[in-house]
């Protein structure tokens, strides 16, 4: 008895189209995708410029922590998009055991009834069951299955799929030759977000150090743990040590004899890794005093080629997030609205967006794999932590009698120059917030983390509920990255 599988057929044609059919093929503007993680990230989406959001029941997606939204929400998500000319896209995109099976059928019954604009999956038994359960939504295949050759993607249309998710390790060079051999086939690309050091995110480094499935949406991130580096011996290399144990230098220039500690920077070192059949082939793993992050990727920012995305024929812009905060969601809405819809009108990117970008807390940022393979420096060797320029204060909950009342979410104090984000840029307002009450209290700092009393200060503007409020971060320690569109092409 033979043991070779059979494969089916699979027909296309690798014939690619004239230029007169692809000059010819009309360039739609993508929709901006972006993440639901709550009801009230949502609503927080649509308002600050989304045209779609993806959203999903801790269960059955691949987020579960700050993931709360319910099958009561999804109703009212979907109420609110119809209302608003909006899509809503369902993530069922982990990877279910058997036991969950029953349940996911009962899951996708209610996705059938409440018709969302499409279901996005990763498992094929998935698709199996969302096409007995839910056939008349269109089906998405989720990032996960790192689809991205024209063989898959047919396989998958065969099936019912109708929008493929690319792979974050995807050019879009790649993407543009695959949409012109297969234009009927929906592409969505990430544009924004952290970046996975996994094969489109499908590790396992969460279950080993710390008993958690990132395939079912509880990854602890190892990959951006502080490591420490060891000698030969099994001791400890400690930077901060050896700064206490420096030997005095002399200072230069003066005469007098006197003595300073070397610079910390001189014990902070960069060392390397060599694989045994791969000699010469030196990987650094930089350390500072805190330890060293070999795996922390910057996060990815491609808001300056949406030029170069949408020539590729990417019909929708995913930003990640589910786990992030409403001001994170409104803030990357708002500046990526505003490349598209410059877009649309035929300007070029305005280097000022970069400025909202670094406004919302990031790691540092590269165009993840839009030019090819990651280059030298998208690493963040020298920490995890994120940073930003301007920092989240509160969100207005209600303006009336010269008085904006709001729920403190950081420090903030008297004097100081707070900033109104509108729903767009050219409306942002900056004003002096005096006169702090917290309840009935006068008081000269408002803090965070304390909801049981409202927050007030004095303010003569109209503001509409639900603005968020920000003020500069005091101490920043990244810059803006400055506009690189002029050193890439497609």
């Amino acid at each position: 008895m033979s043991s070779i599988l059979t494969w089916p057929t699979i027909a296309f044609s690798l014939d690619f189209p004239t230029i007169e059919a692809v000059l010819s093929m009309k360039m739609q503007l993508p929709e901006l995708l972006m993440p639901g993680g709550s009801l009230e990230k949502i609503q927080v989406a649509f308002r600050y410029g989304a045209d779609a959001v993806y959203c999903g029941c801790p269960m059955f997606s691949l987020r579960t922590r700050e993931n709360n939204v319910t099958e009561e929400d999804m109703k009212k998500v979907v109420a609110l998009a119809r209302k608003l000319n909006k899509k809503v896209y369902v993530t069922v995109n982990a990877f279910p055991h058997q036991f969950l099976i029953k349940m996911l059928e009962k899951h996708f019954k209610f996705l059938e009834e409440l018709k969302p604009d499409g279901i996005i999956f990763a498992d094929i038994g998935v698709l199996a069951v969302a096409n007995e359960f839910a056939p008349s939504i269109e089906k998405h295949l989720s990032v996960q299955t790192s689809t991205m050759n024209i063989p898959a993607i047919k396989t998958w249309w065969d099936l019912g799929v109708r929008r493929v998710i690319c792979a974050r390790e995807m050019a879009i060079r790649e993407v543009a030759i695959i949409h012109k051999m297969m234009p009927e086939m929906e592409f969505e690309y990430f544009v924004h977000g952290a970046v996975c050091m996994a094969y489109s995110g499908r590790c396992i480094l969460s279950s080993f150090t710390g008993g958690r499935d990132a395939n079912c949406g509880a990854c602890n991130h190892t990959c951006r743990w502080n490591y420490q580096v060891y000698d030969d011996d099994g001791r400890k290399v400690n930077v901060a040590e050896h700064f206490e144990n420096a030997d005095k230098v002399q200072t230069g220039g003066c005469g007098c004899g006197k003595s300073k500690a070397k610079d910390l920077r001189e014990f902070e070192g960069v060392e390397f890794a060599e694989e045994e059949l791969r000699q010469d082939q030196m990987i650094p793993i930089e350390q500072d005093f805190h330890g060293t992050h070999i795996m922390s990727s910057r996060d990815m920012c491609m808001i300056e080629y949406l030029k170069d995305i949408q020539a590729g024929g990417v019909c929708s812009l995913k930003v990640e997030g589910r786990n992030k905060t409403p001001y994170y969601v409104a803030t990357v809405a708002r500046a990526y609205r505003e490349a598209l819809d410059n877009l649309a009108a035929g300007k070029e990117f305005d280097p000022v967006l970069w400025e909202e970008i670094h406004a919302t807390a990031n790691r540092g940022f590269f165009p993840g794999f839009l030019r090819g393979k990651p280059e030298k420096g998208d690493i963040q060797y020298e920490g995890n932590q994120s940073t930003c320029h301007k920092e989240f204060c509160g969100v207005v909950t209600k303006c009336e009698n010269g008085r904006i009342e709001f729920i403190a979410k950081n420090r903030i104090e008297t004097g100081a120059e707070v900033e109104f984000v509108m729903s767009q840029r050219v409306d942002d307002f900056m004003v002096t917030a005096t006169d702090f009450k917290f309840g009935e209290e006068s008081v000269e700092v408002l803090h965070g983390g304390n909801t049981n009393k409202v927050a007030s200060f004095a303010c003569e503007k109209e503001v509409p509920v639900g603005t968020f409020i920000r003020q500069k971060t005091k101490n920043p320690s990244l810059k803006p990255r400055e506009a690189a569109a002029a050193s890439y092409a497609v």
